[in-house]
């Protein structure tokens, strides 16, 4: 709550000073040469000071939870100057790649006029697949090591899993977490028939071979139910809504002088809009979340259903503990801000699924 509160005090204090009016003053200076009243130059420049901005202003939260909380309960692995590196790369992506996607969505804009929320619609499903094939095979190495794994037993264990449920497996690589948090976890990736697998070095300390089957065969529930198609979904959705409402901002005169801008601009006209739909987004992320935590129980049917039910109750109260999970939080905040049922909620269902299986053996 002190993030956010802290993070949007900024913001507010922004607003009331029209600092946002006169960040876009100084870009159109910092492009004088380059005519600043093209929509481009301006847009770049003001992207970049808000990115510093945000980052200055989110910094004293990631330190406190890094090498405060964190290190308070013994999770962070992380040095200083990991923690600095890692600032610099994230920065540099954001101001690599966003200014890029800005800019395009303004050019989708002008030349498209009154209907671009379907060509940016169409160009963003495009960026958004794009991204999925980018992020793990080349901004993910910027920031952990991956090798394939060398654990012949696991290694064969899972590439029996996968034979088994006809996953299209192609490599299995361990990520060394360890170098920066304690956390565990797995995930997969890729296209069509190349997937992978990666496992985080501190899953496999923690949990025996069996056990993170059981977790493995959860993530392929994902797959198998095509999980992945219905969270792009929901994100194709959400463009879709936001591209539609931002054609009633940007054209908007009166939105422009309530936030002390002078000229219009449909890069600015974007901007405030995003300012305006942030609010709605926390009532967006509380259906997407309902809709998540019930995926989240698909998966664990499926891992029950392929025999790792009592196996997977093992390896979540193991990850429950060593990540030090809330076992049971109040029900109105798990209902805001979790994306996955709590464990107690996990175990119930689990246990539901065998005295079901039970039941139906006696009435046979």
């Amino acid at each position: 709550m002190y993030s956010t509160l802290f993070k949007d005090f900024f913001v507010l204090i922004f607003l009331y000073f029209n600092i946002y009016p006169l960040q876009y003053e100084i870009s159109k200076k910092l492009c004088i040469k380059l005519n600043p009243e093209n929509e481009y130059g301006p847009l770049i420049w003001f992207v970049i000071l808000e990115i510093i901005s945000e980052e200055m202003a989110s910094l004293p939260c990631d330190v406190y939870e890094t090498f405060f909380l964190e290190q308070k309960f013994g999770f962070n692995k992380s040095s200083i100057k990991t923690f600095i590196i890692d600032q610099i790369k994230t920065v540099f992506l954001f101001i690599l790649f966003i200014p890029i996607l800005v800019c395009l969505l303004v050019y989708i804009i002008i030349k498209c006029g009154e209907y671009f929320y379907i060509v940016a619609e169409i160009v963003s499903i495009f960026c958004l697949f794009l991204f999925m094939w980018i992020f793990p095979n080349f901004i993910q190495p910027l920031f952990n090591k991956f090798k394939e794994l060398e654990n012949h037993e696991l290694y064969k264990s899972i590439i029996n899993l996968a034979k088994r449920v006809n996953f299209p497996l192609k490599k299995i690589y361990e990520m060394d977490q360890s170098e920066r948090s304690s956390h565990s976890n797995a995930y997969l990736f890729g296209f069509w028939k190349n997937k992978r697998i990666v496992l985080y070095d501190t899953l496999i300390k923690h949990l025996n071979k069996k056990e993170i089957e059981a977790v493995l065969s959860h993530e392929l529930g994902h797959w198998a139910k095509w999980h992945s198609t219905v969270i792009l979904f929901l994100a194709f959705a959400n463009f879709f809504i936001i591209f539609y409402l931002a054609k009633f901002f940007i054209e908007e005169t009166a939105i422009f002088v309530s936030f002390g801008f002078e000229q219009k601009s449909i890069f600015i006209g974007l901007f405030l809009f995003f300012l305006s739909y942030y609010p709605v987004t926390f009532y967006i992320e509380i259906g997407q979340n309902f809709i998540v935590r019930n995926i989240e129980y698909q998966a664990d049917k499926y891992s029950y259903d392929l025999g790792y039910g009592d196996l997977l109750i093992t390896s979540l109260i193991k990850m429950s503990d060593f990540n030090k999970s809330d076992l049971d939080p109040d029900c109105l905040y798990s209902i805001v801000n979790d994306s996955h049922p709590t464990l107690i909620q996990r175990v119930r269902a689990l246990n539901e699924y065998k005295n079901k299986d039970k039941d139906k053996e006696k009435t046979n």
